[in-house]
């Protein structure tokens, strides 16, 4: 492993568990739609005047560190790049899987979908929360901005947390209790401290 990018044991349980329960064509099209998400974030950087310092890859998923100095426009920019990317992949594969009746790639579109949705939600660590808090620290100061990004990211994960419930006879209802679960433990040591993943 490089300096430019570490697998945590943590991911390696992540892409094993997804192979397990999906498959190796449900593995090949998230690790598909994650690729072009971060790659969404590096043109953004590299765009920007910045500069992509590497990729960690655990348990919260694929994550990219830069250096740059941007203005808080900038910044909200890059972090909503990601999600804008795959936004467009899924419109792509969607487009291209209908007119090919090609199920791999109706896959990735339903997948790189649900992946920017979840991203988009409004708690940290996620791009949508860091974009969100972006902005209110400008707005209302850093410690409001704290206080803020607590209320709102439990909030959030417990809505996901009742629609899991509301779904639990389904897949879906699984993967967003789970999902409920994550955000709820994150934010303790990340919006505490305000530490970005």
């Amino acid at each position: 492993m490089s300096r430019r990018f570490s697998l945590s044991p943590g991911a390696i349980f992540v892409l094993s568990f997804i192979y397990f329960f999906g498959g190796l064509s449900c593995l090949a099209a998230v690790i598909l739609s994650v690729a072009v998400h971060e790659a969404g974030h590096a043109a953004a950087i590299r765009t920007l005047g910045g500069k992509v310092k590497g990729l960690r890859f655990d348990t919260s998923g694929l994550c990219m560190s830069g250096t740059g100095a941007y203005s808080t426009a900038g910044e909200v920019i890059t972090l909503l790049a990601g999600p804008l990317s795959g936004l467009v992949l899924a419109y792509i594969c969607a487009k291209l899987g209908d007119a090919a009746q090609n199920n791999f790639l109706l896959r990735t579109s339903g997948i790189s979908l649900a992946l920017t949705a979840y991203n988009l939600l409004p708690a940290l660590p996620l791009d949508g929360g860091r974009a969100l808090c972006c902005m209110l620290r400008g707005l209302i100061g850093e410690r409001r901005c704290e206080n803020a990004m607590y209320f709102i990211g439990l909030t959030t994960a417990l809505a996901l947390a009742i629609l899991g419930i509301c779904a639990r006879t389904t897949q879906l209802g699984i993967v967003l209790l789970a999902s409920s679960v994550w955000l709820l433990i994150a934010q303790t040591g990340i919006v505490k401290s305000m530490r970005m993943l």
